[in-house]
């Protein structure tokens, strides 16, 4: 006959409690000593790598841009902050931090592409290829800058101005001149410059209908000069069916046809 041995409660329940406490204690070492390798001086970061189409960052740049500003390890840097931080400094679009195993940092920049002034010729904000503005100083801009226009207009509304200015550029090169200025008022209406000197207002409406204007203006020019070789003074589009005209020494209107 087989008797069976009952172990007083108390004494399962210490046994459960010390098992308890032992995996407790293991778990905890292991933390520990994940915690202490995780920060070991073994992953700093020793090198950091940068790649992309840069001309006005440097690695020395980023170092002193991120000076006092981030710590961690290798393993521990944040680098969403660390994308942030480098966001922050002129010229930078976007920026994109890899961990490269065991401890180097690959960043990947995209700089911003100037494409025209906003607000004035020597401005510290540019519009770039995106039709997003950006704060940098004039004299670093690498494009040629006597060959920008300046576009204007409410801030929240630059890239529509962008691509206004963007779509203007071809339907006006026939005139042999360029884009010196776009503007879109806070009423809604636009205004062009060209570098002949003449003030075009294109009136208010999206860009389908200013192009459809600007476009049958431009149609009817050889035509007009034609009958007035004066060079243009101011062009007035806001009219449902032509156009009014100033030149040098004459007065006169178009029916855009």
């Amino acid at each position: 006959m087989t008797q069976t041995l009952l172990i007083p409660i108390d004494i399962r329940l210490m046994q459960a409690l010390t098992r308890l406490l032992m995996a407790g204690l293991v778990s905890m070492g292991v933390g520990v000593v994940g915690w202490w390798g995780y920060q070991h001086p073994a992953w700093s970061v020793k090198e950091m790598v940068l790649v992309g189409d840069v001309a006005h960052q440097s690695v020395p740049a980023i170092r002193s841009q991120l000076a006092g500003r981030l710590q961690g390890s290798f393993m521990s840097l944040d680098v969403v902050n660390m994308q942030s931080l480098l966001q922050e400094m002129p010229w930078v679009r976007q920026a994109v931090v890899q961990r490269v195993f065991p401890n180097r940092l690959r960043i990947t920049i995209s700089e911003h592409e100037p494409r025209a002034w906003w607000g004035e010729v020597g401005a510290q904000r540019l519009v770039n290829s995106y039709g997003e503005l950006f704060e940098a100083s004039a004299d670093e801009a690498v494009a040629k800058t006597d060959e920008w226009a300046v576009l204007d207009g409410p801030v929240e509304r630059s890239r529509d101005i962008y691509a206004m200015y963007v779509s203007l550029v071809p339907l006006m090169a026939p005139l042999g001149q360029q884009i010196e200025f776009v503007r879109l008022t806070q009423q809604g209406s636009w205004d062009m410059a060209l570098s002949g000197g003449a003030a075009i207002a294109m009136g208010n409406g999206d860009l389908r209908e200013v192009l459809s204007r600007v476009q049958a203006f431009v149609a009817s020019l050889p035509q007009l000069r034609a009958r007035y070789p004066q060079n243009m003074r101011s062009v007035d589009l806001r009219y449902g069916n032509g156009y009014a005209i100033r030149l040098d020494g004459v007065t006169t209107g178009g029916n855009g046809k």
